[in-house]
């Protein structure tokens, strides 16, 4: 961490430093698509409408304006999902008091992850309900935001149905666009996270 601070300091504290934007569209032939001015068009996360661990409804919409995490976990998967879990809650104390960044926990596993197995889940890792949000509704609407929305492939977990298992943590910015992919389990990489989201914050100050 002090290391990727220094670089931090060192680059965005005296220049403009913008972070990549992820997943752009394409026509039938491949091709990526432009605007009028040139610029690169870029896929968006579509609309959803799930439930939280407090039973409550919430959507694409409440999240537009926000920088937001997501991922994709099961609350009985045995092993990397409480990595991430456990990283995230890292990701939550690091903008605890930062109303614009939230973090979405979409389960993969809606049939047994009910709003009562993830309020226990929840609350295992100390999660703020206002600003950690465990995801659970329709599967077919979990599984085409996933493939859709986010890009992650589809994987067999030994045992279980067929699951979206993918240990990457998005980065979602105010506008719905991917701004960052990283690994999940790598507390190196969270870091780095932690620093982008930063940076985000910083670039919308300055627009103002």
């Amino acid at each position: 961490m002090p290391l990727l601070v220094f670089i931090f300091i060192g680059q965005f504290g005296e220049h403009h430093f913008t972070l990549r934007t992820y997943f752009p569209q394409v026509d039938d032939t491949g091709e990526v698509l432009v605007d009028a001015a040139g610029d690169t068009l870029f896929n968006k996360i579509p609309d959803f409408q799930l439930t939280s661990q407090q039973g409550k409804t919430v959507t694409q919409n409440q999240l537009d304006g926000h920088i937001y995490v997501a991922d994709f976990f099961f609350a009985t998967c045995p092993d990397i999902c409480k990595d991430m879990s456990s990283q995230l809650v890292r990701v939550q104390e690091a903008f605890q008091n930062e109303p614009q960044v939230k973090i979405a926990s979409f389960t993969v596993n809606p049939e047994h992850d009910s709003v009562e197995v993830l309020k226990e889940y929840g609350e295992r890792y100390g999660a703020d309900p206002d600003k950690w949000y465990f995801l659970t509704g329709d599967r077919e609407q979990i599984y085409s935001l996933a493939r859709k929305g986010f890009y992650l492939p589809v994987q067999q977990v030994e045992g279980q149905q067929e699951f979206i298992h993918s240990e990457k943590f998005l980065l979602v910015d105010k506008n719905r666009l991917v701004r960052g992919i990283y690994d999940g389990t790598n507390p190196e990489d969270v870091d780095r996270l932690i620093i982008e989201i930063k940076v985000l914050l910083d670039g919308y100050s300055k627009a103002k």
